[in-house]
């Protein structure tokens, strides 16, 4: 997109991994210091090992550290090792208090998964100082971590638990007893639902939905100033959305072979595949929600361009201002053709959102490789992996894409 810039890889060198599969999964604005965000992700994978807990503290720029690329600060992390983890892997940020760690800042909430000896994967919570995370690659550090695994619809332990999101003290998350995998992208299927987490009572509350969908996913969650919550994610109408392994393959067929020369990242391929039948697709979706209740309100769904033709999810949310969220989006035509970008929604003055977005859409970066994932957004910053394998950060003009989102309406 002109006047976006793409800095990528964007990683990580403070610790050593032998993969390529590094990823960045969330960002938040840092509004202790200028120009300076919080990033977070994997050294190494995010869903089969080896992998690190990845954070940086800093601005999105071309510089490098000893640490990693961009000027600021890299931590690398463990999840306890008491719990005898085979990967950690970070997806939402909190930043809680200011402090004496890079950035100013102090406490922070951070969000994610790691997987267990037996291959579980399961979510955690981290309530703490950020400094204290500097060099834990050991996992040396218990306090203010907590490990949970969802509960199905019938109360069985999931497999696969994501913790997608935190503000304002909840997290929203996902879980799934297959194809676990697809969860980091489409939205979810049969086996699989969405929840709130209260890490202040360890507790899961399942989203109830007032709209019609079968299958919902929540993957970002942000703290209005009025102390209500909004959410974002995915929702399918139609159990005849089942991705099929053809559509599948036009997706995936730029980085297929790359992933499956990774250590470890062809089994976790092969149960992508596997599970196909067991993934659903759908619309981008917004609502409201009582994180007390799980009861989600106001939801609407959104499709790519605002055409019905276009498998469109929502990765992540952030509010601008103005009644204007944005949201990270992927979309997926029915020729295998992948889109992503920032969709932005108008809340109205009766509380409801518009019932279009306006699309900003990422096109090549200066290496030549398509942007395949944006992950998260914080103001004009975005992170993502590209179909190269190589997280990115990008910086752009968010401001035509805000004055176009006051004028939506509901027609």
């Amino acid at each position: 997109m002109p006047g976006t810039v793409f800095y990528q890889p964007f990683v990580s060198t403070s610790v050593y991994v032998d993969s390529a599969l590094n990823s960045l999964q969330g960002v938040k604005k840092n509004n202790l210091a200028p120009d300076s965000y919080l990033l977070t992700g994997t050294t190494g994978s995010a869903i089969s090992p080896p992998g690190y807990g990845a954070l940086y503290i800093g601005a999105i720029d071309g510089s490098s550290t000893s640490s990693g690329s961009g000027s600021g600060t890299w931590y690398n992390f463990s999840v306890p090792s008491t719990w005898n983890p085979q990967e950690t892997s970070v997806y939402g940020p909190d930043i809680l208090t200011s402090g004496d760690g890079p950035g100013g800042i102090g406490d922070v909430d951070l969000a994610g998964t790691w997987i267990d000896a037996s291959g579980v994967l399961l979510g955690f919570y981290y309530r703490g100082s950020l400094s204290a995370l500097n060099g834990d690659a050991s996992g040396a550090v218990k306090e203010g971590f907590q490990r949970f695994q969802a509960k199905t619809r019938i109360n069985s332990p999931a497999d696969f638990t994501y913790l997608h999101s935190v503000d304002g003290g909840y997290v929203v998350g996902n879980y799934t007893t297959s194809g676990g995998p697809l969860a980091l992208a489409i939205n979810s299927g049969p086996g699989s639902g969405s929840f709130v987490f209260d890490p202040r009572t360890s507790s899961q509350v399942d989203i109830q939905y007032s709209d019609e969908s079968r299958y919902h996913s929540a993957f970002g969650i942000w703290a209005n100033d009025d102390a209500t919550y909004t959410i974002s994610g995915g929702a399918s109408s139609s159990p005849n959305l089942l991705i099929t392994p053809p559509l599948f393959s036009q997706v995936t067929s730029r980085f297929d072979a790359t992933v499956k020369s990774e250590p470890g990242w062809g089994k976790a391929l092969d149960r992508i595949y596997e599970a196909l039948p067991d993934a659903v697709l759908g619309s981008g979706m917004l609502a409201d929600l009582d994180p007390i209740t799980g009861v989600a309100s106001n939801v609407r769904h959104y499709s790519y361009l605002n055409r019905c033709d276009v498998i469109t999810h929502f990765q992540g949310i952030d509010y601008l201002g103005g009644g204007v969220y944005q949201a990270p989006f992927v979309a997926v035509e029915l020729n295998g053709q992948v889109h992503t970008g920032n969709a932005y929604m108008k809340r109205l003055d009766d509380g409801q959102f518009a019932k279009d977005a306006v699309w900003q859409t990422f096109g090549s970066d200066p290496f030549g490789a398509g942007a395949l994932i944006s992950t998260s957004v914080a103001e004009n910053v975005n992170t993502g992996v590209y179909s190269t394998l190589a997280p990115f950060a990008s910086i752009g003009a968010t401001q035509p894409y805000f004055a176009a989102a006051q004028n939506l309406f509901i027609i």
